[in-house]
């Protein structure tokens, strides 16, 4: 019965009942004055100005001239801001080396998509409507709305990583902290021909590059920000190309404004991205027709915004990790053009910013990798240093010289990349006046239901809280009682990741069910149904709650339950308690399945990779266990062996009345980025109500 769908009435009716019918109102309303916008800006689009009348230039010359002109003086990526950068760089062991490689790789037309290493090289231009990941071309002549664009198995994410241009970036970063002239000519030659290439081969609504406003959105912020690092060099000063980036910005401000992603019952992500591209485009350019109600607009939605998406507990509302990262990401973007243009956002947006800066350091692991809850599709909007997709540990820093908040300083940290170009040398002097702070205890996330339990050796983090975007669930996944456990700084049971978008709805699916999570699956059923159709929905059914968070000398614990499986007749109930033991070392969780009648469950625990297996475990591990609860409950026979490194790392020993075996799956560790792994099954048939037992012991 896996895959079972919810019908468009029963989601529609889970809207109703759980969206304030005003807001639905007003997203309906939207939508219909939004399309008849944009049928106006169609028809209004030859009444434009020229550039040259935007910037009231007398020519193309001039018009370089201008654009060239101070305009952002306080924004961090003016080009007056370089020798503060630099002097910041260079007091950061190997900030400069790190800069100068991206910028070699992208002048060489090297890019990094999810995972997968591009190389156009340099006798060839880049492929702009490239998935790199199926190895395919999208048309580069089909209409934006056009559905025949959108041809199965191919994935639109992969030309967009492109298409955001980043990599220019990457380029204005080393124009900033190369010594050779030479290559810093390179480098701003580079960005104007990626440019023009662009330019000619994505005109206005059409193409895979104009499907997504967010998409234009992000582009356009890394375009001016870009420039306005360069804008100083003369490489960007030739007349043509200026007229060709100024016809280019107008068009990404039109887009982005006449499609506006605030129409859906829940807006998300995609809104505070357009938002932060206006506010960009009219900070940089506020000659730009429009600037200064696209700056308002901005301004008002993103005070709005950081209250709706943004809980108390300072976890985003998206229900994902990933998702959390660009959302912050996004939201210190913006203030950072607002702080250029002395616009104030106000102090609620600042505190919630804040406690997006601490939320991460609640559920960071001590390697600084993230845990991965819902969807991570790698995005990011301050793409100034290379990260793994699972890497959120410079976060801390960059909150730590922003808000001079100490608690965000922990030991032995070192100040991030990001950092020096956002906040330079001064941004560097706050953090280093700060003192250090000790060890993180075990916190959570209440609103989000994220539960980390920690120690000097371990980490678990506990998935049991509502899905996203207020239960619609765009991002989120049938993880509910789901856990992560790394130890010595390495994963050892994790999260399967997202796969894919688009491109492989059975494969979406695949990587956010039950059956992909280290919970346990009931009668191969979903603990959320999936929506018929829609990638991007999980109604939350399930309506998970922790009942226990208990820190001590000497355990861990916590407890919760979620009811996903209340619709069976009779209704089942799941309830999950995680010990951790610090004396031993080891994890015990029990889950009881309170009903009645015969059922197949399976308690699954994913694994990173194929790194495991059975063996019997010995009288020493044996006697280790005792400790944690009667070895009667244990089958003791066989247990599961994992290995990290090249050396046993934990021992998985299962309740003596299942079976314990390994299985195949699939991982991902950034968006698309899949590869081979196993899980760890423990399968039971019979009668409840039963508690069923897991040990996992640290080798």
């Amino acid at each position: 019965m896996r895959g079972e769908r919810v019908d468009d009435l029963e989601y529609f009716a889970f809207l109703a009942s759980n969206v304030p019918a005003g807001d639905l109102a007003r997203a309906a309303a939207k939508k219909l004055a939004r399309k008849a916008s944009q049928t106006l800006t169609r028809k209004a689009a030859r009444r434009v100005p020229a550039p040259l009348q935007i910037f009231c230039a007398r020519d193309a010359s001039d018009l370089a001239l201008k654009l060239a002109a101070p305009r952002a003086s306080l924004l961090w990526a003016d080009s007056s801001q370089r020798n503060q950068v630099r002097e910041a760089a260079e007091k950061v062991p190997g900030a400069v080396a790190r800069v100068l490689r991206r910028a070699q790789a992208a002048w060489r037309r090297e890019l990094d998509v999810f995972g997968t290493r591009v190389r156009f090289g340099r006798k060839a231009p880049v492929d702009w409507h490239l998935d790199a990941l199926r190895g395919e071309r999208f048309d580069p002549r089909t209409g934006s709305q056009e559905p025949s664009l959108l041809r199965p198995g191919l994935d639109p994410k992969a030309p967009w990583a492109i298409a955001r241009f980043e990599q220019g970036l990457a380029l204005a970063q080393g124009v900033w902290l190369s010594d050779s002239d030479e290559d810093r000519a390179r480098y701003a030659n580079e960005f104007a021909s990626q440019v023009r290439s662009f330019a000619k081969e994505n005109p206005p609504g059409v193409g895979i590059n104009w499907t997504s406003p967010m998409e234009a959105a992000l582009r356009a912020a890394n375009l001016s920000l870009a420039f306005l690092m360069m804008r100083h060099r003369p490489e960007l000063q030739e007349p043509q190309f200026a007229l060709c980036f100024a016809e280019l910005l107008l068009a990404h401000g039109r887009f982005v404004e006449a499609h506006l992603e605030d129409t859906g019952a829940v807006p998300n992500n995609h809104f505070v991205a357009n938002l932060a591209g206006l506010l960009h485009l009219a900070t940089i350019f506020p000659e730009l027709p429009s600037a200064k109600a696209w700056r308002q607009t901005a301004v008002d939605g993103l005070r709005q915004q950081i209250e709706r998406q943004v809980l108390a507990d300072g976890f985003t509302f998206e229900g994902s990790v990933g998702y959390h990262r660009l959302a912050l990401e996004l939201f210190t973007l913006a203030l950072l053009a607002a702080r250029a243009t002395r616009i104030d956002l106000g102090e609620s947006y600042r505190r919630r910013l804040h406690l997006m800066f601490r939320a991460v350091r609640t559920y960071l692991a001590p390697s600084g990798r993230a845990p991965q809850l819902g969807d991570n599709d790698s995005g990011r909007a301050l793409p100034l240093c290379a990260r793994e997709p699972l890497d959120h540990g410079y976060l801390l820093s960059l909150g730590a010289a922003l808000f001079e908040d100490p608690e965000l300083k922990p030991e032995g940290d070192r100040f991030c990349d990001e950092g020096i170009f956002l906040l330079g040398a001064e941004g560097l002097r706050r953090w280093q006046a700060l003192p250090e702070t000790g060890p993180r205890l075990s916190g959570s996330l209440p609103k989000a239901g994220l539960f980390f339990l920690r120690s000097a050796s371990a980490y678990c983090a506990v998935s049991c809280g509502p899905n996203g975007q207020g239960g619609v669930g765009g991002h989120s996944h049938n993880d509910k009682l789901s856990i992560e456990i790394h130890a010595g700084g390495r994963p050892l049971i994790v999260d399967p990741g997202t796969g894919c978008y688009t491109s492989e709805p059975a494969v979406r699916d695949q990587f956010r069910s039950t059956a992909w999570h280290s919970t346990v699956e009931v009668d191969g059923l979903e603990q959320n149904r999936f929506p018929e159709s829609r990638l991007f929905a999980l109604p939350d059914q399930a309506r998970a709650r922790a009942l226990a968070f208990e820190s001590s000398p000497g355990r861990e614990r916590f407890v919760g339950e979620h009811r996903g499986y209340e619709r069976l007749s009779p209704p089942l109930r799941h309830r999950r308690e995680v010990f951790f033991h610090r004396a031993a070392k080891a994890f015990f969780i029990s889950d009881l399945l309170e009903g009645s009648g015969k059922h197949q469950l399976v308690s699954r625990l994913q694994l990173p990779d194929r790194g495991a297996r059975l063996r019997a475990p010995t009288a020493a591990e044996l006697g280790r266990l005792a400790r944690l609860a009667e070895l009667g409950r244990l089958g003791t026979e066989q247990a599961i062996e994992l290995v990290s490194g090249g050396r046993p790392a934990a021992l998985i020993l299962g309740d003596a009345r299942g079976a314990l075996s390994l299985a195949p799956r699939l991982y991902s560790a950034g968006y698309g980025m899949r590869r081979e792994s196993s899980c760890v099954e423990l399968a039971y048939l019979g009668e409840l109500p039963l508690s069923l037992c897991v040990a996992i012991l640290l080798l």
